[in-house]
């Protein structure tokens, strides 16, 4: 284990986790902010987590950065480690 990174508090990560999925099912979370969430869930530099999942530095860099156009392929390996896939979202509420 890396000895630069302090040791992860479980029940801290569960709660974070929670709340991703929380706002993911709410629609309250940019695409951009719920792939921070997820590499930082993981402890894992933006290298190890592309490594990780799949993906160059740079789809990650971009996504986390909002300027990324990441294909579907890419979000769902992204996703994959949290169960999650792509799919078809309402950009508004219905009333």
């Amino acid at each position: 284990m890396d000895k630069r990174k302090k040791p992860a508090d479980p029940e801290a990560l569960r709660a974070r986790r929670v709340a991703l999925f929380d706002a993911i099912e709410r629609g309250d979370i940019s695409l951009r902010d719920a792939a921070k969430e997820m590499r930082a869930l993981s402890r894992l530099t933006q290298p190890e987590f592309a490594a990780h999942r799949g993906v160059s530095v740079k789809v990650i860099k971009e996504l986390e950065r909002g300027t990324g156009n990441p294909t579907l392929n890419s979000l769902n390996q992204i996703g994959s480690i949290f169960g999650l896939e792509v799919g078809w979202l309402r950009k508004e509420k219905l009333k």
